[in-house]
């Protein structure tokens, strides 16, 4: 499925500051270090929940302004659509290593997301 794809199929909805909160620690968990990595079923789990978070995200990214998203999104973007595309590949980290991908890709629609809703300050003008 390409990213363009993924994005129109996904729902357009941004989720809420707790929702977001809980896909960063999806991606904490994903990008834990090489002594936590996931069994070969775990792994597929969380490759799962990776593509489904992150499909929601780009969807949500995407249909804002280009000139809103900054330089992360946009690399970001280009890397969910070439993970998108090119699959885990072979190996035997192969699949933990695409698990890391996507969760670095989500990562960063997340924290773009979270700073874009987080209230601002509550005295703008001082």
């Amino acid at each position: 499925m390409t990213h363009q794809k993924a994005a129109d199929s996904a729902p357009t909805v941004v989720p809420s500051a707790s929702e977001l909160e809980l896909i960063a620690l999806d991606c904490d968990r994903a990008l834990g270090g090489f002594e936590n990595q996931p069994g070969a079923a775990e792994n597929a789990r969380q490759v799962a929940i990776m593509l489904d978070h992150g499909g929601q995200l780009a969807s949500s990214v995407t249909r804002l302004p280009e000139a809103e998203r900054g330089v992360r999104v946009a690399g970001a973007l280009q890397d969910w659509a070439e993970l998108l595309d090119r699959g885990p590949g072979d190996g035997p980290f192969a699949n933990w290593t695409y698990l890391r991908a996507l969760a670095r890709a989500v990562r960063s629609f997340t924290q773009f997301l979270q700073e874009r809703t987080r209230p601002g300050p509550f005295w703008p003008d001082r």
